[in-house]
């Protein structure tokens, strides 16, 4: 299959109005053509997920299975993986995709938000055997889920000799930077060397708008600082990327990155800031949605652009 024009390529685009025509077309059906990924009992366990999802393949809003998916995210050098931290049903996607990814590569990089920069010594140790479990939950500072959604994935990653990236900025910086400004995170060793938090554009707009706006209940240096401590974040967890990639040796491998999808939506945020860094990498993202479309309630252009593929997890 000559996959040289793959829809992962480039980092998402506008959507022209003749394809939204289409879209249009699909998505008054697309309720009743949703068919279910099949997820193995073992995955759903993994995350403590019940039911079943669907994969969508934008922006025609048609449901694949997730060989066909992996058969284009697996020309991507990045795959971002946004997902709504608590939903079980997605994390098992994220999983699952992960897990096929990996066996297509032969080699992946798991990188994660949900770990922050200053743990990446005793996460390797933990992968590496040299502490148990107990030891590791014990100084990692996990997040409450990690158990229910995330564990699965790190020990796949342990069992496969796969390396984990504690990607995150370590937390005390961004809050930092949440109260005094941009300039609390500059020189430290574990948020990015270079940020920045530009005032306008669809990213501001988008963050803007999920924090109510600049409406006189919210002071304007407060949520300028807000937005900063955020794209913080999306630099750190970039240039954790753009370097994890560049220290890989022999062949190449797949970063694939979990992170919350606000990160990576609409090839905005971290997947903007790691473009910048490295603008010749075939980025993918793949983005959720916590609904069921239905023929009275189609996916939304605006959801449509949201990733090169949805996952739908309706809880």
């Amino acid at each position: 299959m000559d996959r040289s024009n793959a829809r992962p390529r480039n980092v998402l685009k506008p959507v022209l109005v003749a394809v939204l025509l289409g879209v249009a077309t699909a998505c008054s059906n697309v309720g009743p053509k949703l068919t279910p990924l099949g997820l193995s009992a073992r995955t759903k366990a993994a995350t403590n997920a019940t039911g079943d999802a669907t994969l969508i393949r934008t922006p025609e809003g048609v449901s694949v299975t997730l060989e066909e998916a992996v058969d284009e995210l697996a020309d991507a050098d990045v795959v971002f993986l946004g997902e709504q931290h608590d939903n079980g049903l997605g994390h098992a996607v994220q999983l699952a995709l992960t897990e096929a990814l990996a066996e297509r590569r032969g080699e992946i990089i798991l990188s994660m938000e949900m770990f922050e920069r200053d743990s990446q010594p005793t996460l390797d140790l933990y992968l590496r055997g040299a502490l148990t479990e107990a030891e590791f939950k014990k100084i990692a500072r996990l997040w409450p889920n990690y158990d229910e959604h995330y564990r699965a994935a790190v020990e796949y990653c342990k069992v496969e000799g796969f390396p984990v990236i504690a990607a995150n900025v370590y937390r005390p910086i961004a809050s930092r930077v949440a109260r005094q400004g941009l300039a609390a995170s500059a020189g430290n060793t574990w948020a990015a060397r270079t940020v920045s938090a530009p005032p306008s554009g669809e990213y501001r707009r988008r963050f803007d708008e999920v924090m109510g706006g600049h409406g006189d209940s919210v002071d304007s240096t407060i949520l300028d600082n807000v937005f900063a401590a955020q794209c913080v974040k999306d630099d750190t967890m970039a240039e954790s990327i753009a370097v994890a990639l560049d220290e890989s040796t022999g062949k190449a491998p797949q970063v694939i990155h979990w992170n919350g999808r606000f990160h990576s939506d609409y090839g905005l945020g971290t997947v903007e800031r790691l473009k910048a860094r490295r603008p010749g990498l075939n980025i993918a993202v793949v983005s959720m949605i916590e609904r069921r479309p239905t023929s009275q309630e189609p996916l939304t252009e605006d959801e449509l652009n949201q990733g090169h593929f949805l996952i739908l997890a309706e809880q």
